[in-house]
């Protein structure tokens, strides 16, 4: 007849065989909190380059703060994803050193950038975020009688280094000898103004806007020819995982649908009242 177990071990005996199962425990109930936390890892919004240039309603700096209606736009998309970064993350930059910089860094976006088919596989697109045509700009005076893109190669053109002006002037024939390279928009209008250059491809409003600012009379000038129909988007560079241009994309549109929405309601109320 076997000597009886002492209470101790009895214990020691007990433990030893729960042991396992104790284990197997701690990893069924942990296994699914190490599993989110990857998720998590996986799936976190990167930090992005955001680059921009000073455009007027849509990205600019006034007393210090980043603003304009695509900034307010950027801002909201990048809280739907998670994002923490806001407008304080914004760079401003000469068009073409952020056009450059933007096709040679991962994780980067430049807006508002024109979706041409010229520059279809320089990006990764995300929009749009608005319609509008640029017209070729020239001086009243002058008395223009453009019918077609053949009309146009006789005279000199202005556009801005790597910008659709220059796509849009090369798109319509404009030889090279005719086409003068800037760096920025105002100097174009300038140009324009001392009638150094014939015309500028550029969207009407923004003309007039930098003509103000250059102390030039907007309404000496007139739309001559449509040089396109641009539709503005942001443009990421190749090196940005599709997974983040996607979840991008995905929010920008619940943020239009929710504006329509919004619209549609407002106006609902507006025809009650």
């Amino acid at each position: 007849m076997p000597a009886p177990k002492s209470p101790k071990g009895f214990a020691n005996g007990l433990a030893a065989r729960l042991k396992p199962v104790v284990f197997a425990c701690l990893i069924m109930f942990t296994a699914p909190l190490f599993k989110i936390s990857a998720v998590q890892a996986e799936t976190a919004f990167p930090q992005l380059q955001l680059l921009t240039e000073e455009w007027e309603p849509y990205h600019f700096v006034e007393d210090g703060v980043v603003k304009g209606q695509t900034v307010d736009l950027l801002v909201s998309i990048l809280q739907k994803v998670g994002s923490s970064q806001g407008r304080e993350d914004i760079v401003f930059l000469p068009w073409a050193r952020a056009y450059r910089q933007a096709q040679l860094e991962p994780n980067t976006v430049l807006f508002s950038t024109s979706r041409t088919p010229e520059r279809e596989k320089l990006f990764k697109w995300a929009g749009p975020i608005l319609k509008f045509d640029s017209y070729f700009i020239g001086k009243k005076e002058r008395n223009y009688k453009i019918q077609k893109s053949e009309d146009l190669h006789q005279y000199k053109v202005g556009v801005v280094i790597d910008s659709a002006s220059a796509i849009f002037a090369k798109r319509h024939g404009i030889p090279e000898a005719n086409t003068t390279f800037n760096s920025q928009g105002i100097l174009n209008i300038k140009m324009l103004a001392a009638s150094r250059i014939d015309f500028i491809p550029i969207q009407w409003a923004n003309f007039e806007r930098l003509a103000t600012q250059a102390g030039i009379d907007p309404s000496e000038f007139e739309p001559v020819f449509l040089a396109d129909t641009v539709r503005l988007n942001f443009a990421f560079s190749l090196k940005t995982p599709d997974l983040v241009v996607e979840r991008f994309q995905i929010a920008f549109r619940e943020i239009r649908e929710q504006q329509a929405r919004e619209d549609s309601s407002d106006k609902s109320a507006n025809e009650v009242n």
